[in-house]
């Protein structure tokens, strides 16, 4: 796993989920009332990820690399909010990346992994975190400064990236990124009578945490940098602690996911 010198932000991360499906338009065999379908616009997105891990503040308590993007990219109240939830974001550019990877590979103990998904139909694209499900609590600052909290047993961590592209701008793609906490299905039951299902317990359904999240405009190039704050350290249950921290050998490390995402197929009029 064990990687260095990655050349530019474009690919990585342990586990990626998706699924990908496609649609068929829907025809009308008599002509005379058949109505023309609205342009609808279509485009397949890459996903290249790098997850850099280190121990524990690199990220989360130094600058060093994130003063070489720019962290104002989100307004100042949901930049607050991340933050106190173990949360750091920030918009990069490709030529950030030679400094950036100079700090990383003057770090003996950095890590990095690499992967990359392609989404069709707009569908999000999940990230997994970690591949065995963790029984785990997880606690949320909300904006009104609240604290709220539940259990996940048998859960799985995940950024959760949803994306358009932006009417003003066909070559600019538009991510809201959030936290997912994802339950364990286990087996599939395979097909059952609908009187089982009245009967049986339901698969619990996933968190998507939107409260924490932020969206961010990116151009050719550009990328989204994920991290730890210094409060991902502090509270165990936090949203940065759990999704960005971990303990290895004793150590206490923590990660920064560089998410690229690239436009394949512009956006087409299909219909028009």
């Amino acid at each position: 796993m064990r990687g260095r010198g990655a050349n530019q932000p474009s690919a990585a991360a342990p586990h990626s989920s998706s699924q990908l499906a496609s649609s068929s338009p829907v025809t009308n065999n008599n002509s005379s009332t058949a109505q023309p379908s609205p342009p609808a616009y279509l485009a397949q997105i890459r996903f290249d990820v790098l997850q850099v891990r280190a121990p524990k503040g690199l990220f989360s308590e130094s600058d060093k690399v994130w003063s070489h993007l720019d962290g104002e990219v989100i307004p100042a109240t949901t930049a607050t909010l991340l933050q106190r939830n173990g949360l750091r974001v920030a918009r990069g550019k490709l030529e950030a990346w030679r400094p950036i990877k100079a700090l990383l590979d003057a770090e003996p103990r950095i890590q990095t992994l690499r992967s990359a998904l392609t989404m069709n139909n707009g569908l999000p694209f999940r990230l997994e975190l970690h591949a065995e499900p963790r029984d785990q609590l997880f606690f949320l600052y909300r904006q009104d400064g609240t604290l709220g909290g539940a259990p996940f047993p048998a859960s799985i961590n995940v950024l959760r990236i949803e994306y358009r592209i932006p009417l003003d701008d066909a070559n600019a793609l538009e991510v809201e990124v959030m936290p997912e906490l994802q339950p364990q299905r286990g087996r599939s039951r395979g097909a059952i009578s609908p009187e089982a299902w009245l009967t049986e317990a339901p698969f619990p359904p996933a968190r998507v945490v939107r409260e924490l999240a932020f969206r961010i405009v990116l151009h050719q190039e550009e990328f989204v940098a994920i991290g730890p704050s210094p409060a991902a350290h502090e509270i165990p249950y936090l949203a940065g602690s759990l999704l960005l921290c971990q303990e290895l050998d004793g150590q206490r490390y923590e990660s920064v996911f560089f998410v690229t995402p690239r436009l394949l197929q512009p956006g087409t009029a299909r219909g028009s």
